[in-house]
């Protein structure tokens, strides 16, 4: 859990730069105080885990049958995690890789009470290299709950970079964010790397 905590930590900075100051204002707007942004904020999270605990539940259905076979489910997780995990650490420290959010579209929304729910929505179904990684991961656990585990995992590192959003106006210094976020981004893509490798290896010498 470890492994997927640290990958949420590091999609969460991501997050927040870029679409932390776009959600604020949408998340916050017309709000009477500290409990009306509560109540936004937790309704984004709360819609944000009940998306990846579907996104766990799909996983690892499909993925029951998708590493069925003993040499798919020698190879094939091995290799995606290396390939996700070589994305993950270029999408966090591409420096001319313009860094789009999805919950931009909520620009042309007006704001009201749906709007948390709706990027919570957006925000946890916009497929990144750390989302995939955790879809991987979910598709290969042994049982539901290790996956849903592991989504939760994730859930609980990316959001912690969501909680000081009420607060978004006050944050000058962004690109502390983004150095923290490059730094976690690296930790959580050389972790998969290695994991890729070391099952590749481990499949090809129990060959």
């Amino acid at each position: 859990m470890a492994d997927s905590f640290i990958l949420g930590l590091s999609s969460g900075t991501a997050c927040l730069v870029t679409c932390g100051m776009i959600m604020f204002p949408y998340l916050m707007a017309g709000t009477a105080g500290t409990r009306r942004i509560a109540i936004d904020l937790s309704a984004f999270l709360l819609t944000r885990l009940l998306v990846y605990l579907m996104l766990a539940t799909v996983a690892w259905y499909f993925g029951q049958a998708i590493f069925s076979s003993a040499i798919v489910h020698t190879y094939l997780p091995g290799i995606l995690f290396v390939v996700f995990a070589a994305l993950l650490i270029w999408y966090g420290i591409g420096k001319n890789r313009k860094k789009a959010c999805p919950a931009k579209i909520v620009r042309t929304v007006d704001n009201n009470r749906l709007v948390p729910v709706f990027l919570g929505i957006v925000n946890s179904i916009g497929f990144c290299p750390a989302l995939l990684i955790i879809i991987t991961k979910g598709a290969t656990e042994g049982t539901l709950v290790q996956s849903y585990l592991a989504f939760l995992a994730f859930f609980a590192g990316s959001s912690l970079w969501f909680l000081p959003l009420p607060f978004a106006g006050k944050i000058r210094k962004r690109e502390v964010i983004g150095t923290i976020g490059i730094f976690a981004t690296a930790i959580a893509g050389t972790i998969f790397m290695i994991k890729g490798i070391t099952l590749i290896v481990g499949g090809i010498i129990n060959v």
